[in-house]
């Protein structure tokens, strides 16, 4: 879909290095308006910003929340070349090429987390291409602090602190950042979404705020999180608990986005499906073709709906039942074999079962009974790094 812009003028890639304004430079109304800084105060952000300075808030330890790695640069090249590598096919804008900003990665569970340091600066992503493949994932953009605009598939959404602004990763989109400017990015699975919400359509919800409690509270979880992640490395469980919450927050907080929930033929669609291999995951004949059969729907019906999640229904089936296999075998060790457990959750075959089961969680299933969901994690976390 093509990419709207709230002015005349459009943004290249070749503009990159040139300050926003008349012939490249800051005008008088730039200036008094605050929307960017004079290329000293620039310069001033970034003396004040240092990584010694940042990192005294933030000692440098083995950290709970898969030991976030830090980028830093000092110059728009190097940024460009730190931030394309974690968000492919981004490109930034800013005033000067003394360039400060912080790229600080790390996964939790099945959430990748981003925090990012800059100066005023504008992004734009896909504006001169697409993805060679869907990503099947979406971006929740929390801002921490400075302020933001977000415009994506037409819509434009002004982020002050606190909020938070959904994002389609696939599809171009732009933010411009109006001052120095703290922001945390989540990114999830959208499979993940539709299990907890089929439907929920994030074509029609990408650049728009999720309802700002929720974006408030994960992001002050986040924060807190980031801060005493040192003291979570030395308790299993406390971080066990903290990771799963992190993750059921921001899913919780993005299903709420444009304050209303999806409708319409699709979503209902979606629904339907989700709902059918809820209530039947434990038959080993669930398929493409079974589902529509039961709905009378095309199998190509059944598809689309897990398109949109870089998936397909057997892909979203085999994923729900391992899920299943896995939340059994930590709250009833011990209890039953491997085999009957496999049978149980819908596998006709526990050879086939333990082999899906060690690929997705990199243990075999025995060893996750006997390391605990946890170990495990951590194990899945190292592996994706």
């Amino acid at each position: 879909m093509r990419l709207t812009n709230s002015t005349p003028t459009a943004w290249r890639s070749g503009d990159i290095g040139r300050a926003p304004g008349r012939a490249g430079r800051f005008t008088r109304s730039d200036r008094h308006s605050g929307t960017y800084a004079e290329p000293r105060a620039l310069e001033r952000v970034a003396d004040r910003a240092a990584p010694t300075a940042l990192n005294a808030e933030e000692p440098a330890r083995n950290a709970a929340m898969a030991d976030p790695t830090l980028k830093t640069s000092r110059g728009l090249r190097e940024w460009n070349d730190i931030l394309g590598a974690a968000f492919t096919g981004c490109v930034v804008d800013a005033a000067e090429r003394r360039f400060f900003g912080e790229l600080w990665t790390c996964r939790i569970d099945e959430m990748k987390l981003a925090r990012i340091r800059a100066q005023p600066s504008r992004l734009g992503r896909w504006l001169n291409g697409t993805p060679r493949q869907t990503s099947g994932s979406l971006l929740l953009h929390l801002q921490a602090s400075g302020h933001s605009i977000s415009r994506q598939r037409g819509r434009s959404a002004t982020a002050d602190p606190g909020d938070g602004v959904l994002c389609d990763p696939d599809h171009s989109y732009t933010v411009e950042f109006l001052t120095p400017f703290e922001m945390f990015v989540v990114e999830l699975p959208v499979i993940g979404i539709l299990a907890r919400e089929p439907g929920f359509d994030l074509e029609r919800f990408a650049g728009q705020k999720v309802e700002k409690r929720r974006s408030q509270l994960l992001l002050a979880f986040l924060r807190t999180a980031w801060l005493q992640r040192d003291c979570l490395a030395d308790d299993p469980d406390w971080r066990d608990c903290v990771s799963r919450t992190s993750v059921d927050l921001a899913m919780r907080a993005i299903i709420k986005a444009g304050g209303h929930d999806a409708v319409g033929a699709s979503a209902e669609l979606r629904r339907a499906v989700i709902e059918h291999i809820r209530n039947n995951l434990l038959d080993s004949g669930l398929r493409t073709s079974s589902i529509a059969r039961a709905l009378n729907v095309s199998p190509r019906s059944v598809q689309n709906v897990f398109e949109g999640g870089a998936t397909t229904a057997s892909g979203f089936i085999l994923e729900q039942r391992l899920a299943r296999a896995a939340e059994r075998l930590l709250s009833e060790p011990g209890r039953q074999s491997i085999t009957g457990l496999a049978y149980d959750c819908g596998f006709s075959d526990s050879a086939y079962f333990s082999r899906c089961f060690s690929r997705h969680y990199g243990v075999a299933p025995r060893d996750y009974r006997r390391e605990g969901r946890t170990t495990a994690a951590s194990r899945v976390n190292s592996s994706k790094r």
